[in-house]
């Protein structure tokens, strides 16, 4: 079994044979050195409601874009 992360920056992917909230490493893709979010954490900021997100939303990396909804308590972490 694989688990998927995504790069906050270019979104590309990797796998790993674990299941953590986030990995950090640099990208293979965009060669920055940063946060790769699990899958279903990314799938999670789709469902967000529009109206409660800042302007610049989509400019925001993944993992910028994660923190600020946990700030907000537009999502919440469960232990697993």
């Amino acid at each position: 079994m694989t688990e998927t992360y995504v790069c906050s920056n270019c979104h590309a992917t990797v796998t790993r044979p674990f299941e953590i909230r986030s990995i950090i490493r640099t990208c293979d893709e965009c060669g920055t050195n940063g946060r790769f979010l699990h899958q279903s954490l990314v799938e999670s900021l789709a469902s967000l409601p529009a109206d409660e997100l800042p302007d610049d939303w989509d400019a925001l990396p993944l993992d910028k874009r994660f923190e600020l909804a946990l700030k907000r308590g537009l999502i919440q972490l469960t232990r697993g």
